[in-house]
């Protein structure tokens, strides 16, 4: 899953799933996220996100077992980038 993380005055982690997929054993593990498109709907409800220059994106892992704990794995690496000063607006027809 693809998580958006950032520190604020508010909370010092704040988190979102933008994007999952569940891969079941034997599939083929490569994922493809070129032009992906995000799976659950985000809005910046606060508008903290607009013009915000280091948004981290970062790709974790739950692996299911049959029995026992759930684990999260972190993938290694991250990328950074800025968002836009503007958003746009959808158009509603």
């Amino acid at each position: 899953m693809w998580n958006e993380d950032e520190d604020t005055e508010q909370c010092s982690l704040n988190q979102v799933v933008l994007w999952d997929k569940i891969v079941l054993r034997g599939e083929n593990t490569k994922l493809n996220l070129r032009d992906m498109k995000s799976k659950y709907f985000f809005f910046d409800d606060g508008n903290g996100l607009r013009a915000n220059k280091n948004i981290t994106l970062t790709l974790s892992w739950n692996v299911v077992p049959n029995a026992g704990i759930l684990p999260l794995v972190a993938g290694s690496g991250h990328v950074s980038l800025p968002f836009p000063d503007t958003y746009e607006s959808t158009k509603s027809y």
